[in-house]
């Protein structure tokens, strides 16, 4: 006989068509599907949000997502512990060291201590990096990491494109607009320089207006599903991925490298660990260091050898299809919902 499915509550504040909310939830709970099924104890209502307690007697478990924890849902949070339901927190960035800059560090001073209690009392934390469980190991009795994966369901893997000119993008939200200025000088010279044989894509998060003449320039999509289907159209041979090297960029994950894999591109990373770890130099993309010269000769690499590119992106999707698939990654999310669930000790 089957088992029964695992319950579980969620409560979190990110637009379910977001991208952390889908590769942190809501398509790993489709992909274990009926093993595992989802009940919404936050709902959007106009311009904010509806939260219930009604959902948490039929729970088996208690999923908690990054934000949620703050003043305002603290007697939420009190009734998700008395319920006596095991609770997972998870989260895949690190906002207790988000720098000055970020869209988000207004609001973090007030969020930050609910969210270290919510780690503490919590019977399991999830993240997606070594990096983050370095973070939380101080703060939760259990922390677990449970990389991001790519959902075949939203990602269509295209090969590297045959083209005279090669595109080469910086896909990104708006947050990364510091990453973006600091190669800007660099860049935009290279572009203007005769017999350049590329062309910019800035998808998400433009450039300061003027730096990149002819440049193709594309709103951000907030709807994950619908950025996974536009990327791998843009015909990009060449993805950039730089990164500030804070506390905060440290722990992120390697998404961008999944993402321009899929899409056909040979991708430029920063030399940090959220690519070091996943990113083979000069075999699976190249890792750059933080002068904006060193970006632009790898770029101009690229853009002159299109063996280079298809070798390198070539490599990549090799390895995207060996273990970073979600079809391989989901039973990770699985096992550490049941785990939690079973109250498992470490």
């Amino acid at each position: 006989m089957p088992a029964a499915a695992l319950t579980i509550a969620l409560y979190g504040f990110d637009d379910p068509a977001a991208a952390c909310a889908r590769l942190r939830v809501f398509e790993p709970v489709r992909a274990l599907t009926p093993a595992v099924r989802l009940l919404m104890g936050v709902v959007p209502s106009g311009p904010g949000h509806t939260v219930a307690t009604d959902v948490l007697a039929a729970a088996d478990l208690v999923l908690i997502q990054r934000f949620f924890p703050g003043p305002r849902t603290a007697p939420i949070l009190e009734a998700i512990f008395a319920s006596g339901k095991p609770v997972v927190y998870d989260t895949d960035d690190d906002f207790t060291a988000v720098p000055a800059g970020h869209p988000f560090f207004p609001r973090m001073a007030a969020l930050v201590p609910h969210i270290r209690d919510t780690a503490g009392r919590a019977t399991l934390v999830t993240v997606s990096t070594p990096g983050l469980a370095a973070v939380f190991r101080p703060l939760a009795a259990r922390v677990r990491v449970v990389p991001n994966c790519l959902p075949e369901a939203l990602w269509q893997p295209v090969a590297p494109p045959q083209r005279p000119v090669a595109a080469i993008g910086f896909a990104a939200t708006p947050s990364h607009a510091p990453d973006l200025a600091c190669l800007e000088p660099a860049l935009s010279r290279l572009a203007q320089t005769a017999g350049f044989s590329g062309r910019f894509v800035f998808y998400g998060c433009p450039p300061a207006p003027g730096t990149f003449p002819g440049a193709t320039i594309l709103p951000f999509a907030p709807d994950y599903a619908a950025y996974a289907a536009k990327l791998p159209r843009l015909g990009l041979a060449i993805g950039l991925a730089p990164l500030a090297d804070t506390p905060f960029d440290r722990a992120k994950s390697a998404i961008k490298w999944l993402e321009y894999t899929a899409s056909g591109a040979a991708g430029i990373y920063a030399d940090l660990p959220p690519y070091q770890d996943v990113v083979e130099d000069g075999q699976t993309g190249l890792l750059v260091g933080p002068q904006p010269q060193a970006w632009a000769e790898a770029v101009a690499r690229l853009v002159a050898d299109a063996p280079l590119r298809r070798r390198l992106a070539g490599k990549a999707r090799e390895a995207l299809d060996r273990s970073h698939w979600l079809a391989t990654g989901a039973s990770a999310f699985g096992d550490a919902w049941r785990s939690a669930a079973q109250g498992d000790t470490p």
